[in-house]
């Protein structure tokens, strides 16, 4: 009896409050989307040469524009050496180079000239081209790039559902007249000899 009461109470009120019973809301049903967001870092390297100023401690680099540049071998805040990838023995070779933050030393420098040539793994060879391409025999490589101080090589993969394009970033970690050696993504050591 005292339910009752109680619940007739509770009506009176709702009543003389304006209470109106809510509608049973309708549920959306949304569907996830999977949604991938690709941040593309711009490139940084710029293209050019080495001037005759060029030293021990700085790197005079000509633009590919025409601007000089001197540029510290030295992070002058770190005390980080940049990254010199080939060899510094002709002044018309060409370069590609990244700058540390501070904008006047070298993060890294990549002699072109040097990098662009026919190399040799036991697996197989592959001719690097001034545009980009590759030419290979027994390997998977089309392209290659420089990116941001990487070497981007792209490769051409057949798959179940046709053939596709591979990017991978890898890391040049020695550059001379003779060897070429880069680390893949693997974080595996690939060792190419002079063609």
């Amino acid at each position: 009896m005292k339910k009752t009461r109680y619940l007739m109470a509770l009506i009176a009120l709702c009543a003389l409050a304006g209470c109106k019973p809510t509608p049973k809301e309708e549920t959306q049903e949304v569907a996830e989307e999977d949604t991938l967001v690709v941040t593309i870092v711009p490139d940084s390297t710029l293209w050019g040469r080495l001037g005759e100023d060029t030293g021990m401690s700085t790197l005079q680099f000509i633009t590919s524009r025409g601007d000089t540049m001197d540029i510290y071998r030295t992070n002058q805040y770190t005390g980080e050496d940049g990254r010199l990838m080939g060899e510094i023995r002709n002044l018309k070779d060409n370069y590609a180079i990244t700058l540390a933050a501070d904008g006047e030393s070298l993060l890294t420098a990549v002699n072109v000239t040097q990098l662009v040539r026919n190399w040799q793994t036991p697996k197989g060879s592959m001719q690097m081209e001034k545009d980009g391409s590759i030419t290979s025999q027994d390997l998977p490589y089309r392209a290659w790039q420089l990116w941001n101080g990487h070497i981007l090589l792209t490769s051409t993969q057949q798959t179940e559902y046709g053939t596709t394009n591979r990017v991978d970033t890898m890391d040049i970690v020695s550059l001379d007249r003779d060897s070429l050696i880069i680390r893949n993504h693997l974080n595996q050591l690939v060792r190419f000899g002079k063609g």
